[in-house]
């Protein structure tokens, strides 16, 4: 099935204040950009709250998202990681061998099908991967006090929409309403 076209303008810069917004998701450009600022700026410090302890292992974030799915996900396949991850096996394969040689992970065949490539963070791999959401847990802890439930919900709602359609199916907390 075919994704969805959107109608963008030809030339974005001659195009009006809030046609393809108004058009396309019944907002105007103003909310469209002030969301998408946020929502950059939120990744940002998210990930270089990470990044101060992965220099600390010379690490980076690649290798921080391949802990995160492994310790998530005990088992994910090498096509899995590559598929949420969206980058190559070589890209994959650089990192993974990083972490296994620093014995943060592990790689084992699968056990229904020998040829499966199954992908496990070791004790030591859980750890530094706790280390590692510890500050960007207190960042969000401390940023959501005072907000009210209904509120949450609606902007877990709001993070799910904008997943893409293939990688909801790997968010195990949170489904909408």
């Amino acid at each position: 099935m075919a994704a969805k076209q959107s109608k963008v303008p030809e030339n974005l810069a001659t195009a009006k204040t809030g046609d393809m917004a108004q058009a396309e998701a019944g907002a105007d450009e103003s909310s469209l950009r002030r969301t998408l600022e946020l929502v950059f700026y939120v990744h940002m410090e998210q990930a270089s709250l990470a990044d101060e302890v992965l220099v600390q292992y010379g690490l980076g974030r690649p290798h921080h998202r391949i802990l995160h799915f492994a310790v998530s996900r005990p088992g994910i396949t090498v096509n899995e990681l590559l598929s949420i991850l969206r980058i190559t096996n070589q890209a994959f394969s650089r990192t993974l061998n990083q972490l296994t040689k620093m014995g943060l992970m592990e790689q084992r065949p699968g056990l229904t099908d020998r040829r499966l490539r199954c992908n496990y963070a070791t004790s030591k791999g859980v750890l530094l991967h706790r280390r590692l959401i510890k500050r960007q847990f207190e960042h969000i802890e401390r940023s959501l006090r005072g907000v009210p439930q209904k509120d949450m919900e609606t902007f877990w709602s709001v993070l799910y929409h904008m997943v893409r359609e293939q990688d909801k199916t790997w968010i195990t907390d949170y489904k909408p309403a």
